[in-house]
């Protein structure tokens, strides 16, 4: 907008202000190694072959749910990374770990020679209310590839969240890091 005055042009702006700054977040791994290996037996070497999320949070802004058929995109708290890149990656963190190996890779990347098996992850819900419930559902599969059954599971998850962003990242990489365990579990099952 301008406006003449005296011969002279002064600029209005309108909105001056600044916008806020985005905040960015990471989910991490909750589940540590011990550092000691088994020596005894050969790690297992698995690929991360597939994490399927629900396309609604499969975006840049973190998503959490309002009520029953609402959610809410946090236009300045967003991920870091991508979903579907980061979960596949944390997953295979956490099985490394739990597993005792680091030979452990997310597709298209190979864990150093042939794979043992292949995960595929299937997550019908993964969802968040600030200060109150996050929930991960999902179906997951190991693929063996020398000849043993295919394992099967599915896992319904919870647990409550603080009312801030940190707290609501830092309840659901736990969620994930459960999932991963579930895993493991049918893993080392299978393996016997």
């Amino acid at each position: 907008m301008c406006l003449l005055l005296g011969g002279g042009c002064v600029v209005a702006s309108a909105g001056c202000g600044t916008s806020p700054a985005s905040r960015f977040y990471t989910l991490s791994p909750t589940v540590r190694s011990d550092g000691v290996m088994t020596a005894t037996v050969q790690p297992i070497a698995l690929v991360i072959r597939s994490v399927q999320l629900p396309m609604e949070v499969d975006r840049p802004q973190i998503v959490t749910r309002t009520g029953e058929n609402t959610l809410q995109l946090a236009e300045f708290d967003r991920w870091a990374s991508p979903l579907r890149d980061s979960i596949p990656q944390l997953i295979a963190d956490n099985l490394s770990a739990l597993l005792q190996t680091d030979r452990v890779a997310v597709y298209p990347s190979r864990p150093g020679g042939s794979a043992d098996g292949e995960v595929l992850v299937q997550i019908t819900r993964f969802e968040g209310r600030l200060g109150g419930a996050c929930a991960l559902d999902a179906q997951w599969r190991v693929v063996s590839n020398d000849g043993r059954p295919t394992v099967y599971g599915r896992s319904r998850l919870s647990e409550i969240a603080n009312s801030n962003y940190t707290s609501l990242v830092a309840t659901q990489s736990r969620l994930v890091g459960v999932l991963s365990a579930e895993i493991a579990a049918a893993i080392r099952a299978g393996a016997r």
